[in-house]
């Protein structure tokens, strides 16, 4: 059984031994958004030694590594893409090999490499403030919340979803002739972290794109271990407690 892991719990088990000793017999997947997660933090320097063995533990899982984005990945489900993992992922790996082997950031090359990440920081931050303003109308204008909690948004989650795997794949792919049903997970748990947007005070976050996208890698039979209250919450509301990792 594999389980998909958002980039805190790496966190956790390169601070914790104890918690990595419990769990080293799972079959953990490291994946794209955690590696680049891990390559994109200031944590880089400002945590450096937690960044370091939070990798080297990701190592230790390196046979279940998935490389491809989350949407790339979702586009594999009907066979039609590739993905180069020199091309698209080199660089970052060997930034986490050589890291994990006691390589720093550049003394002189850390005020730009701050930068850097907060301009990636940035970008998301716009897109998160244009959607919850979209929220926001779309709010002022719902008339019986009960009614709208129910609606079916299949179509425009689908619709969402497939606009994220043609970007995930430079046009390529597209979600025709995938069983959603496949994706399930991800798509019951938009319906309802959309409508909460649009429903109650709860707002997009930077971070929140790199969360829900994870949730793409998730197929029946799969698990998703994370220990953030906000997404368990929110998939325990979906109605998709059953695939959440619980601890034992």
């Amino acid at each position: 059984m594999r389980i998909i892991t958002d980039t805190n719990i790496w966190y956790y088990l390169g601070e914790d031994n104890a918690l990595f000793e419990k769990v080293k017999g799972e079959h953990l997947c490291p994946n794209h958004i955690n590696i680049i997660e891990l390559c994109r933090t200031e944590n880089l320097i400002e945590k450096q030694e937690l960044v370091r063995h939070s990798i080297q533990k990701m190592f230790f899982f390196k046979n279940n590594v998935i490389y491809e984005h989350p949407f790339a990945n979702l586009a594999k489900l009907n066979g039609k893409y590739d993905f180069d993992v020199e091309k698209e992922m080199g660089e970052y790996l060997k930034f986490t090999e050589y890291f994990a082997k006691g390589a720093t950031i550049d003394e002189l090359k850390k005020s730009d490499f701050l930068k850097w990440v907060a301009d990636k920081r940035a970008k998301k931050e716009e897109v998160s403030q244009m959607f919850n303003a979209k929220a926001e109308e779309i709010n002022k204008q719902i008339k019986d919340k009960k009614k709208h909690r129910n609606e079916d948004t299949t179509q425009i989650c689908g619709d969402f979803v497939n606009v994220c795997v043609k970007a995930a794949t430079e046009n390529k792919c597209n979600i025709e002739g995938i069983e959603l049903g496949n994706i399930e997970l991800l798509m019951v748990t938009l319906d309802t972290y959309f409508k909460n947007l649009e429903l109650s005070p709860m707002r997009i976050e930077a971070n929140d794109w790199n969360d829900l996208a994870i949730l793409a890698y998730v197929r029946p039979g799969d698990l998703y271990w994370t220990e953030e209250k906000r997404w368990k919450n929110l998939i325990k509301q979906a109605g998709m407690e059953k695939y959440l990792y619980v601890l034992k």
